[in-house]
């Protein structure tokens, strides 16, 4: 097909550059042409003058006569000579007093003898009407040409939108084809053997991946799942061994610890739950939402846990309202909140603004270790906090791109800065 396609192409272009060399090909031809019928006349004109001078060459006025003539008639010149030259044919111009311009003429001169005397005798005939006739026919093949080669590229485009329609179709599926989507990648059959061998390995390698795709969600769903019955009874021993009177101190630490880890471990599970509904699309109760309230709720509830670090709360929150899911909303400005707490330096600062269809959350810190481009991928870590999860800027970056949000991050003046563009 690719073979066949170089071949329409190439000869499209030998046809189209075959035309416009034609053009002044045929000029140059159909010009000599005209000038040897016209140089054909000349010299019949010529043979019949020379013979008139040769039946009047005994009158004795015969100069005068040959200075009237040269003067009464326009296009024969006779003038005294000094040797006698042979018969030439040539394209001369010469002004025309009627039209104020000069014209193209063809001329046919030679020298003559008339009672003993040389003369150089010219007859001319005007061209301007064979140039009009070259100029008629070059105009109507260069509009030929134009109309060639135009019909030559539409011709083009059309065979190549045929040719690869199959192959434009597959790469805009390939495009918006997203592994988390039920929505599968359907090929057309084509004529194209190289296109049919493609769309059906395309189809295998994304049906394949999206497979497996879904047996890891599957999994992780069914994991979760199984893992809060025991997280739960654990978490009631936990609590039974804490309430004997009989512990020492290093045993109730002991306890303290474990809790501390199975609450971890149940506040992952709650986010792996969390992402496997956004990808179940479970979310789906749609209303409006005050960002700037949501927010300043938000913040209430951190500042006595931020107190402790000495950390202050700096806001210049005003009304965003925006139509989203009001669960999705309050765990992604949960997560930036608590990413700016566990991150701001003692005794520093978190700033929370609101502006047109934004909300800006900056904390002051000490510039990242980690490459920032894997900052919201799971279990990606700055800190060695054990309270982390290393899931909560994974879960922001679901939801935003969930709902088609943007989530940006930059440091500068040692301020940690994430953006959310509603």
């Amino acid at each position: 097909m690719r073979l066949l396609q170089v071949s329409l192409r190439s000869l499209m272009l030998y046809a189209l550059l075959l035309v416009l060399v034609s053009i002044p090909v045929s000029f140059f031809f159909i010009e000599r042409l005209l000038n040897a019928d016209v140089d054909k006349s000349l010299g019949f004109r010529l043979d019949q003058f020379e013979q008139h001078l040769k039946l009047y060459e005994s009158l004795a006025d015969i100069e005068t006569d040959l200075a009237v003539m040269d003067r009464l008639i326009v296009d024969i010149d006779i003038l005294p000579a000094d040797q006698i030259t042979k018969r030439v044919f040539r394209t001369v111009e010469r002004y025309d007093s009627l039209e104020n311009e000069n014209r193209p003429y063809r001329e046919v001169s030679t020298g003559i003898i008339v009672q003993g005397k040389k003369y150089q005798l010219a007859i001319r005939e005007s061209l301007l009407d064979n140039n009009k006739l070259v100029g008629t026919l070059v105009l109507v093949q260069a509009l030929l040409a134009i109309l060639l080669a135009t019909g030559l590229l539409l011709l083009n485009r059309s065979l190549s939108r045929k040719l690869w329609k199959p192959f434009y179709n597959t790469l805009s599926q390939l495009k918006a084809f997203q592994v988390d989507k039920a929505v599968s990648i359907n090929t057309e059959k084509s004529n194209i053997i190289e296109f049919d061998d493609l769309n059906e390995t395309i189809q295998h390698l994304t049906e394949r991946n999206r497979q497996i795709y879904l047996e890891q969600k599957e999994f992780i769903e069914n994991a979760s799942h199984e893992l809060q019955t025991p997280l739960a009874v654990f978490q009631s021993k936990l609590d039974n061994l804490m309430q004997r009177a009989s512990l020492t101190e290093d045993e109730a630490q002991e306890i303290i610890d474990l809790e501390e880890v199975v609450q971890k471990m149940s506040r992952l599970n709650k986010n792996l739950l969390l992402l496997s509904k956004i990808d179940n699309n479970q979310f789906t109760d749609i209303e409006m939402i005050d960002i700037a309230q949501t927010a300043k709720s938000l913040i209430q509830n951190l500042k006595p846990v931020a107190a402790v670090e000495g950390i202050a709360f700096r806001t210049s929150i005003q009304p965003l309202l925006i139509r989203a899911n009001s669960t999705l909303i309050e765990v992604m400005l949960t997560n930036l909140f608590q990413n700016a707490v566990r991150h701001t330096t003692k005794n520093g600062t978190v700033i929370v603004e609101t502006g047109e269809q934004y909300i800006r959350i900056s904390n002051t810190g000490e510039p990242l270790t980690m490459d920032a481009g894997k900052m919201f991928k799971r279990f990606q870590k700055e800190t060695k906090n054990e309270k982390s999860t290393g899931i909560g800027l994974a879960i922001v970056k679901k939801i935003c791109d969930t709902n088609g949000y943007t989530v940006d991050y930059h440091y500068k003046d040692a301020m940690h800065v994430f953006t959310v563009t509603f």
